[in-house]
């Protein structure tokens, strides 16, 4: 596994690895080039508002940053399972490569994912 402190793409990682959400990126869109709007001047500007309901919506699944996690199923081409607190999440993997996780430490679900506490 990679140092603690590098940040990854939750769409990299394999089953059974978790981590800590780091942020989420890529919630900014581009506008449009600097170079039209202020003259000679090279480069890109970014809307700040955009990406916000992306954004809502996986706060409201409980991915926040600093929210422990697991990876349960990653199998390409489709989506990945990822255990959050005690639920299970399925992510596309557009979205799953905005997730960037600090890999290491913990276990979201409380127990073996898959397995029951009853007798």
């Amino acid at each position: 596994m990679k140092n603690s402190g590098e940040l990854m793409p939750l769409a990299f990682m394999r089953p059974g690895e978790g981590g800590v959400l780091a942020e989420i990126r890529g919630l900014k869109h581009r506008v449009g080039e600097v170079g039209r709007a202020l003259g000679d001047q090279k480069g890109r500007f970014f809307h700040p508002g955009r990406g916000h309901r992306l954004e809502h919506r996986l706060n409201n699944l409980g991915l926040v940053p600093g929210a422990p996690l697991k990876v349960v199923q990653n199998n390409a081409p489709g989506p990945i399972i990822v255990a959050v607190k005690d639920s299970r999440l399925c992510l596309g993997r557009a979205i799953a490569g905005k997730l960037m996780v600090r890999p290491g430490g913990g276990d979201p679900g409380g127990g073996t994912a898959g397995q029951s506490s009853r007798s």
